[in-house]
C-alpha cells in the first residue's frame, strides 16, 4: 500500500515542510487506518480517500492535537467520523462484509476456504452489531491479525485495556448472537505470538 503523505502535501505548489512528528504518525498509522477503513467502506480507494482526509484535519489543527491527553485516541475519532462521514455522503451503509472477509486470517489457513468464507460472513455480521470499541479492536484484531499492541498503539488505550475489550465483546458475540465456534475458528488464526492466548479463549 502507498505510504505517501496525503496529496495536499505532496502537490506542485511550494509548502512548509510538514512537522516531523506528524510525518512519523503518518508513517506509523496510516496503514492499519487503511486497513479498517476499507473494512468499513468495502472498498480500498474510498477507504485511502477517508485516511488521506483525516490526516488532513488532523495536520490543520496539528499542535492542538498534540495538546490532547491522548493524541492517539483523538486521531482515532477523527478517522471514524470522517469514514462515517464519507458513507453516508454516498448513501450506502458501512460494509463489514464481501471483500473483507476473505482477507482473515482464519480464512487464509482453512482446510475448506468456501466453509469458512460463510463462516467469516457470518462472524462480520455479527461483529458489525458491537460497541464502536468492541467493534474496531475486533475488525482489527481478528479481522486482519494486529497485534494486541498495534491494536492498543492506533486506538489510543492500553494492552490490557484491548484485552479486556475483546472478552468483553467475545461475552457479547456468545450470548447474544451464538458465535462462539466461529469466534473460536478465527482467534485460532490471529493469537499473537506474546502469549495473550488465553485472554481470549476464555
Amino acid at each position: 500500500m502507498s505510504q505517501d503523505l496525503p496529496r495536499y502535501a505532496t502537490g506542485a505548489r511550494p509548502m512548509k515542510k510538514l512537522p516531523l512528528d506528524f510525518e512519523a504518525f503518518h508513517r506509523m498509522y496510516r496503514p492499519i487506518y487503511v486497513h479498517w477503513a476499507e473494512i468499513r467502506l468495502g472498498s480500498r480507494a474510498d477507504a485511502e480517500e477517508a485516511v488521506d482526509a483525516s490526516f488532513e484535519k488532523l495536520l490543520k489543527a496539528w499542535a492542538a492535537v498534540l495538546a490532547k491527553e491522548n493524541p492517539s485516541a483523538y486521531a482515532w475519532r477523527v478517522l471514524r467520523h470522517t469514514t462515517i462521514d464519507l458513507s453516508r455522503a454516498r448513501d450506502r451503509r458501512p460494509a463489514l462484509i464481501g471483500e473483507a472477509a476473505f482477507e482473515t486470517v482464519a480464512l487464509s489457513r482453512a482446510v475448506d476456504p468456501i466453509g469458512q468464507f460463510e463462516e467469516s460472513l457470518s462472524l462480520y455480521q455479527a461483529i458489525g452489531q458491537l460497541p464502536p470499541r468492541q467493534m474496531d479492536v475486533m475488525l482489527l484484531q481478528f479481522g486482519h491479525g494486529f497485534t494486541v499492541e498495534e491494536v492498543a498503539a492506533a486506538l489510543g488505550i492500553t494492552p490490557a485495556g484491548v484485552r479486556s475489550t475483546v472478552r468483553h465483546a467475545r461475552r457479547r458475540l456468545e450470548h447474544a448472537y451464538g458465535v462462539k465456534r466461529r469466534l473460536e475458528a478465527a482467534q485460532s488464526g490471529s493469537e499473537s505470538e506474546e502469549g495473550h492466548a488465553d485472554d481470549v479463549a476464555h
